[in-house]
């Protein structure tokens, strides 16, 4: 079956090494992830401390990874995580965890512990990507083999807390983007057709550690 070629870069399931490099190249930085966000969680002193678990050097870019955990954290209690900007471009995600870090710090005090995170790609955040630098989809990276660098500096600050991490919030949303530019381009790099309009419009998705269930539309 030959492939229709549809993206500006390279050949349906051709993308190695330099074609990633073009698709990088060709990423603007429009936005400033030591402004936006390092800055907001050092204005949360008075409810949070500021939790360095990694750092990525994409040079000449270079990213201290932060996440929040309520001031008053006692190992005794469950554990309500909250991450955002998962995938950079969601805007939403990354400042709706701010605002609720925010806003909610103080309303689970002495209840529950409280880990945010609020930007697990900073990347793809300031160039408003989906993808990391080297156009890897970090939501898809949480597994044994990851090659995103996001998915596994969070997969290692959560490994010694994962039994008592009650609830996971994990904000999402569908940017105009996906139709015109970020789903042509996984078509291309993936050797798949691509299929106008095949997106989700909203996502569900939770899970407990007590009874391991879990429910989902992927983003």
């Amino acid at each position: 079956m030959t492939l229709e070629r549809f993206h500006r870069i390279g050949t349906p399931a051709s993308w190695g090494e330099a074609e990633r490099a073009q698709w990088r190249a060709g990423k603007m930085r429009r936005r400033s992830y030591a402004d936006d966000v390092l800055e907001a969680i050092a204005r949360l002193h008075a409810h949070w401390d500021a939790q360095a678990y990694g750092e990525l050097d994409y040079a000449p870019d270079f990213y201290p990874l932060v996440a929040l955990h309520s001031a008053d954290w006692d190992h005794t209690r469950p554990i309500a995580l909250v991450t955002g900007g998962v995938h950079g471009y969601e805007t939403s995600g990354v400042h709706g965890a701010l605002q609720f870090a925010a806003a909610h710090g103080s309303t689970y005090e002495g209840r529950i512990n409280l880990l945010v995170v609020p930007c697990v790609s900073p990347w793809g955040y300031e160039h408003v990507q989906r993808w990391n630098p080297v156009a890897v989809d970090p939501n898809r990276s949480f597994g044994e083999h990851s090659k995103a660098l996001e998915s596994i500096a969070l997969m290692r600050l959560l490994a010694p807390l994962r039994d008592r991490v009650l609830v996971h919030v994990d904000l999402h949303e569908t940017t105009d983007t996906d139709e015109s530019e970020f789903r042509p381009a996984l078509a291309a790099r993936d050797g798949k057709p691509f299929e106008p309009g095949a997106f989700p419009t909203a996502s569900t998705w939770w899970t407990t550690a007590r009874t391991r269930s879990r429910r989902s539309s992927r983003r």
